[in-house]
């Protein structure tokens, strides 16, 4: 790569960083996730790019520049979804909030419904060149169903409502929710590519697998050095690297073997980690990945998106999505014998979709699981969901419920 494309291209990447933290403090100065900053400015600047003259275009960030934001950013994807297994592990450790069976509806009836909802547009949201059009549908309607634990825990700690009990079985359910939506992620990407492979490739893949879930996480534990500063944030990187290999010889997108690694490395270290090195280097990478994805996305899909019939599509699939959620807080309600503004709440705050519904987009999308249409409308009703959950928090009034003991949220 010539030495002046990739300045080009690091400069590129340093104006998409700047305007992703500038944009993520004003969403934050009005009440918003300042997460949404590097997506809002990376969507906006890859679809800029991609609707722009091909002249234009090739002067902005030429072929060498290109390719070195598309590897950043899939370097981006990894290390954040890595944060997002390490997430799973952590708040699926939280001691006390005990919701046992009553969690299932909640998890089962929004991936359910959204199911269903999508099996009529099965011809608008799957790729029939390249799968049966039942992969599509079943991918959509899994990314519907989930809730963003990483932004979920942000809007959390934004609302100041931590220690509430509805605030704790929303974080349960999240974590439940998309811990189940990744498998389900996982078989679908598995069954739908599934070829033969040499056993060399198999054997190579599955001793990185071991090594990721089993041998690193218990080596960092024993060695005092790796979990200090700089060596901590090289480890979870390398760790985050290595699982994605293992399952891209495996044969399935790397993401899910980041999330594999981050749920298998220590979630006291990880939590050690924020604020540090490893944060510091996916703030820098992410945004890049937002700005290749929406690059690869043909203008045509935003072009059926604002039509009658990619309107109807939009509509109909989040107004299930959000009832879907809303009556799996008023399910939860009922068995616990909650007011109907608590399970309001609990129904809004499990809406939160974030980051969580664009990386799983994004491993459909790459996978050729969903087509562009699907891609670019998950990414926008991730965004909307994500926009909306303080505001509707906030409009339904004054927690009148206070914080108890863990105790009595059981047995409530």
């Amino acid at each position: 790569m010539p030495l002046g494309a990739a300045l080009q291209g690091l400069t590129t990447l340093a104006l998409i960083v700047i305007g992703s933290v500038a944009v993520g403090e004003l969403f934050g100065r009005i009440g918003q996730p300042r997460v949404l900053g590097p997506i809002v400015v990376g969507l906006t600047v890859g679809t800029a790019l991609a609707a722009s003259p091909e002249s234009l275009r090739s002067e902005l960030i030429p072929t060498t520049s290109r390719q070195l934001l598309d590897a950043v950013g899939t370097a981006g994807l990894l290390l954040l979804m890595f944060a997002a297994g390490n997430e799973l592990r952590r708040f699926g450790k939280l001691g006390g909030t005990s919701i046992g069976w009553r969690a299932a509806p909640c998890v089962l009836i929004p991936i359910g419904a959204s199911i269903l909802a999508a099996w009529p547009f099965a011809a608008r949201l799957g790729m029939s060149e390249h799968h049966h059009e039942v992969y599509g549908w079943l991918f959509v309607g899994i990314a519907l169903g989930i809730t963003a634990v990483p932004v979920l825990v942000l809007i959390v700690k934004d609302l100041g409502i931590g220690l509430l009990p509805v605030a704790q079985v929303a974080m349960r359910i999240s974590v439940i929710t998309d811990g189940f939506a990744w498998v389900l992620v996982t078989a679908l990407v598995v069954v739908s590519h599934a070829s033969a492979m040499s056993p060399a490739t198999l054997a190579i893949g599955a001793a990185l697998l071991v090594a990721v879930v089993f041998v690193i996480p218990r080596v960092v534990g024993r060695i005092d050095v790796l979990q200090q500063g700089s060596s901590l944030a090289v480890m979870m990187a390398m760790s985050a690297l290595v699982g994605a290999s293992a399952t891209q010889l495996l044969g399935f997108h790397p993401a899910i073997g980041a999330v594999i690694a981050g749920f298998s490395f220590p979630a006291a270290l990880g939590e050690a980690s924020s604020g540090k090195g490893f944060s510091s280097v996916v703030n820098v990478l992410w945004p890049a990945f937002f700005v290749s994805i929406a690059m690869s996305v043909p203008l045509q899909a935003l072009h059926d998106l604002v039509s009658w019939a990619g309107l109807a599509c939009v509509g109909a699939l989040w107004i299930v999505a959000f009832v879907s959620k809303l009556a799996s807080g008023f399910v939860f309600g009922a068995t616990s014998r909650w007011p109907w503004r608590q399970s309001a709440k609990l129904g809004v705050l499990l809406d939160c979709r974030g980051v969580t519904e664009i990386a799983i987009a994004s491993v459909g999308f790459q996978a050729r699981l969903i087509s562009p249409f699907a891609f670019a409308m998950l990414c926008g009703l991730a965004i909307a969901t994500t926009a909306i959950t303080a505001p509707l928090y906030r409009w339904l009034g004054n927690d009148t419920i206070t914080a108890r003991p863990a105790t009595e949220v059981a047995a409530a």
